[in-house]
């Protein structure tokens, strides 16, 4: 009976520590850091700015780097040359928004309404733009390496010399992308639908396009070596001059088209 008695707030106190670890370990809430409330007329780096309402502020070259902005209207907000690395904008309202020159490297957007933003030159590497609305968005010679672009509806973009080399873009909507000279090096393109899209010259050595629909598109000069192209639809697409060196899984719409792997003009 002793024993039994002095072993039970032993045991009680191991209980209480060992599910404060596990809540720890698993809530990401409990992991976070606490950022302090910033101030709305001057928002700055690292603070949480969810009861903040931006839109139409000029924010240019402001230092919002590691900030929340979860939720927050920045709609018609002017945001070029601003630093938002590791930002969290999930949610956020951005649409119409100017983000020239925007450093967003590791930020968060999942699910952010970027509804013809324009961000020309902007650097995504990292970012995640899972399930993103980038409709119309103006992405002109933008870099974003290693982003994630997983279910993004990016419908008529323009992502012109842009370099999303190793970039996630499977099950994205590029209706009638212009893509011309981008750089697709290594990305995955799987399931996307890429109907109509303008992409001469463009560079898809590496990426994988796997039951990607290129039906209709301009892809003069383009190149695809070492593509992965299994079940892609090339039907009715341009491909004067383009380049298929070392691809694989040549699909039926390519058939007759191709003659060891080079496009005879």
């Amino acid at each position: 009976m002793t024993s039994s008695r002095l072993s039970r707030p032993w045991m009680t106190e191991l209980g209480g520590a060992v599910s404060l670890l596990l809540l720890t370990v698993m809530s990401p809430v409990a992991a976070e850091v606490a950022l302090t409330a910033g101030e709305c007329a001057q928002p700055g780096a690292r603070q949480d700015l969810r009861h903040c309402s931006l839109t139409g502020k000029k924010l240019v070259g402001t230092d919002l780097h590691g900030s929340d902005l979860r939720g927050v209207d920045l709609s018609n907000a002017d945001l070029s040359a601003a630093d938002l690395r590791g930002a969290d904008l999930r949610e956020a309202d951005l649409r119409w928004a100017k983000m020239v020159g925007t450093r967003l490297q590791g930020a968060d957007l999942s699910g952010a309404d970027m509804f013809h933003v324009v961000a020309n030159e902007a650097d995504f590497s990292d970012a995640r733009l899972f399930k993103t609305n980038l409709f119309g968005a103006l992405l002109n010679e933008v870099r974003a390496h290693d982003a994630e672009f997983t279910q993004a509806y990016m419908k008529d973009v323009e992502i012109e010399q842009a370099d999303l080399s190793g970039a996630t873009l499977r099950r994205v909507n590029l209706l009638r992308m212009v893509a011309l000279g981008a750089i697709f090096h290594n990305a995955d393109l799987s399931h996307s639908q890429m109907t109509g899209a303008a992409a001469e010259d463009a560079d898809f050595s590496g990426a994988r396009l796997v039951h990607s629909r290129l039906n209709g598109a301009d892809l003069q000069r383009a190149v695809f070596a070492g593509a992965n192209l299994q079940s892609a639809d090339f039907s009715n697409a341009r491909i004067d001059a383009a380049r298929f060196a070392g691809a694989v899984n040549l699909p039926p719409s390519l058939w007759g088209r191709v003659n060891n792997f080079f496009w005879i003009v």
